[in-house]
């Protein structure tokens, strides 16, 4: 199986990325496709020994939108400016020929420049227009193109028979406005595509375009390599003031690396050998060897990109409704104009009016802002997303969240920061400087978490010269000073060491000091709970979402969380299949969400209605959950349901945008308001509604880029 990466131009909507793969799916080697009629990329997988790449994209090509490996940049500045030429082309020739038609210039004269003018706009404005829509007798699949150029080669040929038969009353104004406003409407939609895939570019623009390939390990020779030409294995030099090329661990030196561009944490990092690191963070100062965990196309930033792309490529229950709907629109619009056209000739027998009726309905019923609707929502969400330092790898979440009813939260990593702190120090003999310094001293050197802890807590102290040190797995440290045994770990094992018990005290998360006599101090250990905790909880009740904690640890250390942040409901000691089994519980009085660390908690993240996980370094393409939060921040979660409330009601409002259009102007298009009131609509005004139609969508959907989002008091 082999995937290949393309950039195809021409898509106007949904109703083209669906005939390209409705035509696609018809060939067996070609196994999945994934098209962004947005951002114009397509991700296709096929059998590289049934068909060729260059096959898929003359395949493409020849459904009438050119498919290339070319740089997508150069393609879509490229197509924009091809759009904004034919523009200022039919603009000024289309206000000329609407003021001789309203003017009532007549006369020879009038009637050549009118048809020249008119012939121009149709012919090379119109161009993009055909050569769509000349792809339909391949794929049999009718998309806007098919509209726009029936419509307006009706009202042309039409005024052309009139022009050779002498007679006035030409619709070369109607084609010429038709084309001019399609056209205005193709370069607002393309300007805002190219705004929201320059979000994409940005991203791609993290890693460095050249990484210092270290040649001989010793002399530390290196030499200058693409990016793209590093393998897992490969180790790179890397000095202050330079981008990391690569994600990798730190085989030697020491840098300063701030990340803060692509995870959100604010402070730099003191970072040394052993430490993994992710490309496109920055040096601050230092230097050092980075050997690649992976190869170039695995890094996280591409990563990233990919789950972006994809994430925009795929569709929600309700845009997979809109797309189903624009399908069978095209055909049905089609044999409505002609069913039209034939009444209309009956009825009034009179050629031009039929025909002037026939291309209003083709031209207002263009389903463009329908396509559209859904996508450039779901982009500009994605992109509004991203700025938030979330990731929305699932579109199902937009509908989905509104319908949470329970929030699941994994405790340790998730609600706590999974560092363990003393919380509380008892002394009960000796004095504080001595306990400390000989505390530090037996954890010096011990990478345990509780070690760190009381490193962290006896820092200022003067570590005491030990006589030696010995470790008791699972229960603590064993060291001499001035030939006194001393002993530092599990209070059960130091009061059997001391020959004492404290009897009934406190020993919940107790770790104990003690010499061969007795008990020289209590340390109370606690795992901090994160910023923000307690404040999204409080805001995801306000929204009417009940807050669970599920946990592996002990009842004691779970009670102490949830009372600590206003949870009402918790489990505790629960393994990961036993959480999947919650969930499935939980579930049965509404929809849930799990929030986890996506890789012990895989299965609860699965088996809820969508997961939240936290994308921890090079750890990405382990987490499973359908939303990822970049940045260590519970608040993200709110951000999540406040921006998926927020893209649900802008869908709706495109979807609307695009079907009141419709569904109020076709009926008038088809002319049932003519017989009582008189009122037809003609051809230019019906591509100018149609352009407003798209107008609508597209500025409505812009709105999720600049939507501001509720800030943690």
């Amino acid at each position: 199986m082999k995937i290949v990466k393309l950039n195809i131009s021409g898509m106007h909507c949904s109703a083209c990325s669906g005939t390209i793969e409705k035509n696609l799916q018809k060939i067996p080697s070609i196994k999945t496709i994934k098209i962004n009629a947005i951002s114009g990329r397509a991700k296709i997988a096929y059998d590289e020994t049934q068909i060729a790449e260059s096959k898929i994209i003359e395949l493409i090509t020849s459904y009438g939108f050119p498919a290339s490996l070319d740089d997508s940049k150069a393609l879509e500045i490229a197509y924009i400016k091809g759009l904004k030429k034919r523009l200022w082309v039919a603009l000024p020739l289309f206000l000329v020929i609407f003021a001789l038609h309203m003017f009532g210039v007549h006369g020879s004269l009038s009637s050549i420049v009118q048809l020249t003018l008119a012939s121009v706009v149709q012919f090379y404005c119109g161009l993009p227009f055909y050569q769509g829509a000349k792809s339909f007798f391949k794929t049999k699949s009718a998309d806007m193109n098919v509209l726009i150029a029936l419509g307006t080669s009706v009202a042309y040929l039409y005024s052309l028979y009139l022009f050779v038969s002498g007679e006035n009353g030409f619709y070369f104004e109607g084609s010429s406005a038709v084309i001019c406003f399609v056209l205005v409407g193709e370069y607002l939609k393309s300007s805002a595509k190219k705004r929201a895939s320059d979000e994409l570019e940005i991203l791609a623009k993290l890693l460095p375009a050249q990484a210092r390939l270290v040649e001989n390990a010793e002399s530390k020779t290196t030499k200058w390599v693409d990016v793209d030409k590093i393998q897992k294995g490969d180790k790179c030099l890397v000095i202050g003031g330079e981008k990391i090329p690569l994600d990798g661990v730190i085989l030697s030196g020491q840098a300063e690396v701030s990340s803060a561009h692509i995870n959100g944490e604010e402070l730099p990092k003191a970072l040394t050998s052993g430490a993994e690191v992710i490309g496109g963070s920055l040096v601050l100062n230092g230097e050092i060897v980075i050997e690649a965990s992976k190869d170039s196309n695995e890094f996280f930033v591409y990563e990233m990109l990919d789950l972006l792309e994809l994430s925009q490529s795929q569709k929600p229950p309700i845009g997979v409704l809109a797309d189903r709907i624009a399908s069978v629109f095209v055909p049905s619009v089609v044999l409505l104009s002609l069913m039209s056209f034939v009444f209309w000739w009956i009825w009034s027998s009179e050629l031009a009016f039929a025909l002037s009726i026939a291309a209003c309905v083709l031209v207002i019923s263009c389903p463009c802002a329908l396509g559209l609707a859904v996508p450039l929502a779901i982009v500009c969400a994605s992109m509004r997303a991203k700025k938030s330092e979330i990731l929305i790898k699932s579109p199902d979440i937009y509908e989905k969240a509104k319908q949470i009813r329970t929030i699941v939260f994994d405790k340790t990593g998730t609600l706590t920061k999974g560092e363990i702190l003393v919380k509380d120090f008892k002394i009960l003999s000796q004095s504080k400087d001595f306990i400390l310094g000989l505390s530090f001293a037996m954890q010096e050197n011990n990478p345990h978490p509780i070690s760190k802890a009381i490193l962290e807590f006896a820092k200022d102290s003067t570590p005491l010269k030990l006589e030696s040190k010995t470790y008791a797995i699972g229960k603590g440290v064993q060291a001499t000073f001035n030939a006194k045994n001393y002993f530092f770990g599990a209070l059960d094992w130091v009061e059997s060491k001391s020959g004492t018990n404290l009897g009934e005290i406190a020993r919940e998360n107790c770790v104990a000091l003690g010499s061969e006599h007795e008990i020289l101090a209590l340390f109370y250990l606690q795992d901090s709970i994160k910023n923000h905790a307690k404040a999204t909880i409080e805001a995801l009740k306000m929204r009417g979402i009940q807050s669970v904690i599920l946990s592996g640890d002990n009842e004691a250390s779970v009670a102490k969380v949830a009372q600590e942040l206003g949870v009402e409901q918790f489990f505790s000691g629960v393994n990961p299949e036993q959480k999947a089994d919650k969930i499935a519980q939980l579930a049965q009085n509404g929809a849930v969400c799990f929030v986890g660390d996506g890789i012990n908690d895989a299965l609860a993240l699965k088996g809820a209605s969508f997961g939240i996980s936290f994308a921890q370094a090079t750890e990405l393409a382990q987490e499973v959950g359908d939303v990822l939060l970049l940045k260590d921040d519970l608040w993200g979660i709110v951000e999540v349901f406040e921006l998926a409330n927020a893209t649900l009601k802008n869908i709706r409002q495109n979807l609307f945008f695009a079907y009141v259009y419709n569904i109020v102007l076709i009926p008038v298009a088809a002319g049932v308001l003519y017989p009582f009131f008189g009122i037809v609509l003609q051809p230019a005004f019906a591509g100018a509604a149609m352009a407003l139609s798209s107008l609508s969508v597209v500025s409505n959907a812009l709105r999720i880029s600049k939507l501001k989002l509720e800030r943690c008091a």
